[in-house]
């Protein structure tokens, strides 16, 4: 490992990783946790982040049941990872395969590389599937302690959110289905106000028409408001894309989340949201391509560092990417959960687009 990687280059690599979890979504017997803590302050390593569900592109549906087009718009505020010593990351995500298993377990898919199941499970609380936090947020606290103080105020500063927004929400009642869309937020150029006024640039890359901040192919036709309650829908597919810069070099990475759910408890006047709650799936190859950009962005193609990480994350998988277990088959799906909390918020014009850059071989 390179002397660098102990000072910039680490914290770089290491917020790479764990900004994996920046945002996600979607069922109904889903056993959700409470949620983790994290707060702070801005580093110029993350500019912003979106996130995908695998449905295609609302606008039909919403012009078929929101033909005004209007909708109550809520960015992110704050990010909850469930860092802690006490096991904090139990109580974050959701029981995505309907199991409480531990290593002893033989209703689950075999260890990946070589790894115990004693690495991958036990699961956190009442069967929560967040091997993520298990197993590898750790490790990056380690390299990096600050890590969830400096992502929370990526936010506060106005370098990144994710924006939500829930087509004609009415202020009061139950909504057994409506229409919401994700889009991700870029520089703001300023701190946010939180006060409904902050318009946030809209990054392009997951948009039907680069020309439209309206038109994101990120669509929940399935969401739904039963109380205070928001809920997303069941196994929706997320894609996350976070912006990653060195002085020298930037690149992104993009992740998948499958099986995936988002809840959260609006308040009264539906402006604002709090005990946010992501779990979903990432498929482990997929992950290590992308994670292979930060590799090639920080010179650590084919370094021992760099590998040892690799197999880490293998040893990691806890689960099938569909989210379903099955013990004739190696594990090839990481589980993470994420809290987080929103408040009201507008979309702006496009913003900049994100980074492509080089993989290592």
């Amino acid at each position: 490992m390179q002397d660098n990687m102990l000072g910039i280059d680490r914290v770089f690599f290491s917020l790479a990783l764990v900004t994996t979890v920046a945002a996600g979504c979607g069922g109904d017997a889903d056993t959700a946790g409470s949620g983790g803590s994290g707060q702070g302050a801005t580093t110029s390593s993350v500019s912003s982040t979106s996130s995908s569900s695998s449905s295609s592109s609302g606008g039909s549906d919403v012009e078929t049941s929101c033909p005004t087009r209007e909708g109550t718009v809520l960015a992110i505020t704050a990010l909850h990872f469930g860092e802690g010593n006490s096991g904090e990351w139990k109580k974050v995500g959701f029981n995505l395969d309907d199991r409480v298993s531990n290593a002893a377990s033989n209703d689950v898919c075999t260890p990946n590389a070589d790894g115990l199941p004693a690495t991958a499970y036990p699961d956190g609380d009442d069967g929560i599937d967040n091997s993520f936090g298990k197993n590898l947020l750790p490790t990056i606290l380690s390299l990096y302690p600050t890590w969830t103080t400096d992502a929370n105020n990526g936010i506060r500063n106005g370098v990144f959110t994710a924006l939500l927004k829930m087509y004609c929400l009415p202020p009061t009642g139950d909504v057994p289905a409506l229409v919401t869309t994700l889009v991700g937020g870029t520089s703001l150029g300023t701190r946010p106000k939180l006060d409904g006024t902050d318009k946030w640039p809209v990054e392009p890359g997951l948009l039907s028409d680069p020309m439209d901040p309206e038109s994101s192919t990120i669509a929940f036709e399935n969401s739904s408001v039963t109380g205070t309650t928001f809920d997303s829908g069941k196994n929706v597919t997320i894609i996350l894309t976070i912006p990653l810069k060195t002085r020298t070099a930037s690149t992104s990475i993009k992740l998948t989340l499958r099986a995936a759910r988002m809840t959260m408890t609006l308040a009264a006047d539906r402006k604002s949201a709090t005990g946010g709650m992501i779990g979903g799936v990432l498929n482990t190859e997929e992950f290590v391509t992308e994670l292979k950009k930060v590799g090639y962005l920080l010179n650590l193609c084919g370094s021992d560092v760099f590998d040892n990480m690799v197999t880490q994350i293998r040893q990691a998988s806890d689960i099938m990417t569909d989210g379903s277990q099955d013990p004739n088959q190696t594990c090839d799906g990481i589980t993470m959960g994420l809290g987080f909390e929103m408040t009201e918020a507008q979309l702006g014009d496009v913003g900049a687009a994100n980074p492509v850059g080089m993989v290592c071989p």
